[in-house]
């Protein structure tokens, strides 16, 4: 009786896996899986520049979710979880996924415009960036000076990665092609008009 009464009282507490996190966590094992079987859909799916235009349009987005390896999968399969857990766990789904797919969308269309020596391109990192600053500017978890200081150091990391002479992270020379860097600064701006719109859109419904 005595037991039934505090168990009662007090359940135990259950973990509690957020429509944003499962995303997250489908998408992770979907990278994984297509690590495992990279050998026979790597190729397809890589973001190659001259098969785009060859009307291979899929891989624009396909290239964000193929990587050069199990610790290339893993690198961004953890950023992507830390990302979500920081940003997004109030988020719908569907808003997640429109920011994913944005990100995912410039970072192909711009290194497929503007960096074509990144054949084959490959990695989430690009889309990643962008999550980062959408969650920067979007979330009010934190204080607005950590925000703002945050901002400023993705910024920074940005503008010395695409700076001439710019020498790879000892992270970085682990993997088995150089970093495209550019691709951080394109998801980083994704990130910036997805908020952009996103207000512009609230801003002209309350103004209806």
């Amino acid at each position: 009786m005595l037991f039934n009464s505090i168990a009662t009282a007090q359940p135990m507490p259950k973990s509690k896996i957020t429509p944003p996190l499962g995303l997250c966590l489908i998408l992770s094992a979907l990278m994984l899986s297509l690590t495992a079987f990279e050998n026979s859909l790597f190729d397809l799916l890589c973001l190659e520049p001259s098969k785009v235009t060859a009307g291979e349009y899929w891989r624009l987005l396909t290239g964000n979710l193929v990587h050069f390896g199990w610790l290339h999968t893993l690198m961004n399969a953890a950023a992507l979880l830390l990302c979500v857990l920081a940003f997004f766990t109030e988020y719908s789904v569907k808003k997640l996924s429109l920011l994913l797919l944005w990100c995912c969308s410039v970072v192909g269309v711009g290194i497929y415009c503007f960096n074509p020596e990144y054949s084959p391109y490959a990695g989430l990192s690009g889309a990643i960036h962008g999550l980062i600053v959408a969650g920067l500017l979007q979330t009010r978890a934190y204080p607005m000076w950590i925000r703002v200081t945050a901002l400023g150091l993705v910024v920074a990391k940005l503008v010395q990665e695409n700076s001439e002479g710019y020498e790879a992270t000892d992270l970085q020379t682990l993997l088995p092609v150089a970093v495209a860097v550019e691709s951080h600064l394109y998801g980083a701006i994704a990130g910036f008009v997805f908020v952009g719109i996103v207000w512009l859109l609230q801003r002209l419904k309350r103004n209806k």
